[in-house]
């Protein structure tokens, strides 16, 4: 498997598999190529990589400017087993939690987004029973005043 192409996979991808981790003192992370930055420490979430710890230089996932493109790995890949396993498994399994927390977040919003519709139909309905009603008065009082207007006139006539 080519290490740099597998790193190397689109940054939005990439960003969302990878997280920074705290480096220790006791193992200092290699010198970068880039002159102003240093490594760090990122862990890899991929189904190839489960927890598989590397150094990077802190530019490489910049959005803007030039990349530096420093990768070494920390620690020996993971041996496909048990371990390995259970790890994706994991993943998998706090990925789907996370899918359905969201999913919970915008039921949540739809039933408060239902009820509030549900509350203004109720204010609109109201509202349009007090147009109607003075619309049948409004329609009344005009053929109240016709009715008077044709009898005032026909006694000048």
């Amino acid at each position: 498997m080519d290490i740099n192409r597998t790193i190397s996979a689109s940054s939005s991808r990439s960003i969302k598999l990878l997280c920074v981790g705290n480096v220790r003192d006791d193992d200092p992370c290699p010198p970068c190529d880039c002159q102003d930055a240093i490594s760090v420490e990122r862990t890899t979430w991929t189904d190839d990589n489960v927890a598989h710890r590397f150094w990077n230089c802190k530019n490489s996932l910049a959005a803007e400017g030039l990349k530096c493109k420093f990768f070494m790995w920390k620690d020996k890949e993971m041996e496909v087993g048990y371990y390995k396993e259970q790890l994706r498994k994991m993943r998998f399994e706090l990925k789907r939690k996370e899918e359905f927390s969201e999913v919970s977040k915008v039921q949540k919003k739809l039933v408060k987004l239902q009820q509030a519709m549900e509350a203004d139909k109720q204010v609109f309905e109201t509202h349009l029973m007090e147009l109607t009603k003075q619309n049948r008065m409004l329609k009344c009082g005009i053929f109240v005043m016709v009715i008077v207007v044709i009898t005032m006139w026909l006694k000048w006539t």
